[in-house]
């Protein structure tokens, strides 16, 4: 697999030319772009001959959240190398490749969200999946936050808020949103301006689109951090 042959050699090259642990250069080998406002890195790392995995998530320091976080790390390695170490229907082994980064954002001093985004490719898909997971933290309160409580028990007005901001950007949508259901809530995300969406490629939205992002601000949702913060 190509993305497999890419990542070897760039561990190749960071161990050989920097001396550095496989550990530690899979931490250090992140995307361009994310944010790491709050926490520390880790990661949960496999280099076999048919399974690749580099699992980034933040430890905060809380325990109800890096319980959560690493429960769900650990859930989703397992399952994925469950497959991989399996066989096709004409016995041939099993491929994959799961990578997955972070995001945390520090929202006023007092909450964090974090976003697990990455995807899987293996031999045993038709083509690869997006892997998205999120938590919400209130800081102070050393415990996660639910999705009731960023969206003020007022679920009805962010999915409606959604489904505006769906149709804004893909006109020819209209149709598909009139099943649009609470399960697209799912993966939320508190960040400074308000709470982004995220809709993992193909499950609402077609495809091709990819993971696609929408962000509802406090003041349309009615000031979730404002009335926190007053």
């Amino acid at each position: 697999m190509k993305r497999k042959i890419l990542f070897v050699m760039l561990l190749g090259i960071l161990l050989i030319g920097y001396g550095l642990s496989a550990r530690t250069a899979a931490l250090g080998a992140q995307d361009s772009g994310v944010v790491r406002e709050f926490g520390e890195t880790d990661a949960i790392l496999d280099a076999g001959d048919t399974f690749i995995c580099v699992l980034r998530f933040p430890k905060t320091g809380i325990a109800e959240a890096d319980r959560a976080i690493y429960d769900w790390a650990r859930t989703a390695y397992a399952v994925v190398k469950g497959h991989a170490d399996g066989t096709d229907s004409e016995g041939r082994q099993n491929e994959a490749v799961l990578d997955v980064g972070y995001s945390a954002f520090l929202v006023k001093g007092d909450y964090a969200g974090i976003e697990e985004t990455g995807d899987l490719s293996g031999s045993f898909l038709a083509h690869p999946i997006d892997i998205v997971r999120t938590f919400n933290i209130d800081i102070k309160g050393k415990r996660l936050l639910t999705a009731d409580e960023i969206l003020n028990n007022d679920r009805g007005l962010a999915l409606a808020l959604l489904r505006r901001k769906i149709a804004k950007r893909y006109p020819d949508m209209q149709g598909k949103l009139r099943d649009a259901g609470e399960t697209w809530l799912e993966h939320l995300v508190i960040k400074r301006d308000g709470v982004e969406i995220l809709l993992p490629r193909g499950e609402f939205l077609p495809s091709h689109l990819g993971l696609e992002r929408f962000l509802l601000t406090y003041e349309e949702l009615g000031g979730f951090l404002t009335a926190r913060n007053s």
